[in-house]
């Protein structure tokens, strides 16, 4: 049975009884929910990335956030500030009853997390995660929604029990890697903070009118093909105003867009960035300056676009969804 309680959003084969071990074999890698022996008792049968069929002994609670790793994945460890998606299914501790879970859908958008940003226990436990995983953990209402942030009506309280079963589908970097490079003439100036975070200073002169693409960090990573759905972080800003107008760091995620124009697809992006995006490598940080005839067609730009301006993105490519 799939249930959703209200205003409750979680934006190979393996069956049998699954065993828990530590969360990765990355001994370099310090996992923020610490292993524990309440959430082994959860067993999940199913296929990976399906919906499990999760039963546990209850009440099944734990005094903080415990995880265990029920299956062990052999693809990446997702360290630190790097990018997890995953699907996952939330019970209530005290009856084993579902309260919610993604979608379980190839052609659904996964949830998305940082690893080890502190925004949830989702987030918690991306960190030395294992892409193939799934793993279970204890928890309560607050760790999974913070505290106070359900509505009365839905009856789950901040400090309910539950239990939660992720599937760690992939992981992306967490920003970008690789060589410096050169800045260029005419191209705004871009200083990185440590979470990755880029600081833009728009030159004291008039922006060029023909597209300008320029790499400041060269990643050697997959090719960028026109059609991909990359997963990037960028930031937009006017060139005019120096005003940033849209910021995928700001919202404390990454973004996922196919790397077409807009014209040719509604859920691809502007057509200067899907031109100058398409040949450049995973792990690349590249500042993009795209006069107005490459941006928005007139009267479709964003209120915080004014009409006739020049955009700058500076992005971040980490990487590729398969």
């Amino acid at each position: 049975m799939r249930t959703s309680a209200p205003a409750i959003i979680l934006t190979a084969v393996v069956l049998g009884t699954l065993t828990a071990c530590a969360p990765s074999a990355d001994a370099a890698c310090a996992p923020v929910v610490p292993v524990g022996d309440q959430p082994s008792f959860v067993e999940a049968e199913g296929a990976l990335l399906s919906a499990p069929e999760v039963t546990f002994p209850t009440p099944l609670f734990s005094e903080t956030p415990e995880q265990a790793v029920l299956v062990q994945g052999d693809g990446e460890t997702v360290g630190p500030g790097e990018v997890m998606d995953f699907q996952a299914s939330l019970f209530q501790a005290e009856t084993g009853e579902l309260i919610t879970a993604s979608e379980y859908d190839e052609s659904a958008a996964p949830l998305r997390r940082t690893a080890g940003s502190g925004a949830d226990i989702f987030a918690d436990l991306a960190q030395c995660a294992e892409v193939g995983s799934r793993i279970a953990a204890t928890a309560t209402i607050a760790d999974v929604f913070g505290a106070g942030q359900l509505d009365p009506s839905t009856g789950l309280e901040d400090d309910l029990p539950v239990v939660l079963v992720i599937d760690v589908q992939a992981a992306y970097l967490g920003r970008a890697e690789g060589a410096p490079q050169l800045g260029a003439s005419g191209v705004p100036a871009v200083v990185t903070a440590p979470d990755g975070r880029p600081g833009v200073t728009i030159p004291d002169e008039e922006p060029s009118s023909e597209l300008i693409d320029h790499v400041l960090v060269l990643g050697d990573g997959e090719t960028v093909e026109a059609g991909d759905r990359a997963v990037l972080h960028y930031t937009g800003i006017v060139w005019e105003t120096g005003e940033v107008f849209d910021s995928s760091w700001e919202r404390g995620a990454a973004s996922t867009f196919p790397i077409v124009s807009f014209a040719d697809d509604p859920s691809g992006v502007v057509p200067g960035l899907a031109q100058a995006l398409t040949g450049k490598t995973v792990g690349s940080q590249v500042v993009v300056v795209i006069p107005p005839e490459l941006g928005y067609p007139e009267g479709q730009a964003p209120p915080a676009i004014p009409a006739g301006s020049t955009m700058v993105f500076v992005v971040d490519l980490l990487g590729i969804e398969e």
